[in-house]
């Protein structure tokens, strides 16, 4: 899928990091030390030019994104509520 393929791309580039038998879709990015606060603030601005879509306060809060499959679904979510419009 290609938004998939973009996010996961964004990621490596952002983090310097490489998808693979160690890191994976499911892996926990924080506890694997890839990204922290600021970078996932950084991250999701990125995610929000990319997509097009607007991402509000809260959804940089309550929605904590730890991996590859579970930003994919947000993104996934948020363009569908930004086609529904």
């Amino acid at each position: 899928m290609e938004r998939t393929r973009r996010i996961r791309e964004m990621l490596e580039e952002q983090f310097l990091i490489e998808f693979d038998g160690e890191l994976t879709g499911r892996s926990d990015l924080f506890k694997a030390g890839v990204i922290d606060s600021f970078g996932y603030v950084q991250l999701l601005s990125s995610i929000e030019q990319e997509f097009s879509i607007h991402l509000k306060d809260e959804d940089f809060l309550k929605n904590i994104l730890t991996s590859l499959e579970s930003i994919d679904a947000f993104v996934a979510t948020k363009i569908a509520e930004r086609d529904d419009r």
